[in-house]
């Protein structure tokens, strides 16, 4: 009588053994949330820096990127239909997006040009932004923002910002109309 209940005790052991496998695809699929992924930060180079800026989706054009030493300077092309808000945003987003996704970047160099100038005419220059690895919060500040003015006051706590009179004629002065 004893092998028979140590039999039947193996057997429900083993199916409860299998089943729990058989379970272990679905659980990981649950586990695809931010807390459970690990961004690995890899070195940032001429070869992969199109992969890394993909992952951010902009809503300007990128003119230029340039990977020297530890400096990324990007150099954006603001359109006439452009906002302030995503102009901010985008400011904001390519730093935060180069840091946690690098390694050997310690400065990222923004410049937002003017693209609505007659062709063959030369852009003028109406933002630009110097953000250092040191002086990033890890948080995504951006996506909690609502409005132009709290954008533009986080990047000047955070960046070293320059403001040009051609950004304050084009969005200042729609702003205030």
């Amino acid at each position: 009588m004893k092998w028979l209940i140590r039999l039947l005790a193996t057997s429900i052991l083993t199916v409860c053994v299998v089943l729990s496998i058989s379970l272990l695809p679905q659980l990981e699929n649950d586990w695809d949330s931010p807390v459970f992924s690990l961004v690995r930060a890899e070195p940032l180079t001429e070869l992969n820096v199109v992969d890394v800026m993909s992952k951010l989706q902009l809503h300007l054009r990128i003119r230029k990127v340039e990977v020297s030493h530890a400096i990324v300077s990007v150099d954006l092309l603001a359109s006439p239909s452009s906002d302030r808000l995503q102009v901010l945003k985008d400011v904001s987003g390519i730093p935060q997006l180069l840091f946690s996704h690098s390694s050997n970047i310690n400065q990222v160099l923004v410049r937002v040009l003017d693209g609505s100038k007659q062709v063959g005419g030369s852009t003028s220059l109406l933002i630009a932004a110097d953000a250092r690895r040191e002086k990033m919060v890890r948080t995504d500040y951006r996506l909690e923002t609502k409005t132009a003015e709290e954008m533009e006051q986080y990047l000047q706590s955070h960046y070293r910002m320059t403001f040009t009179p051609n950004w304050r004629e084009k969005f200042e002065a729609k702003s205030s109309n």
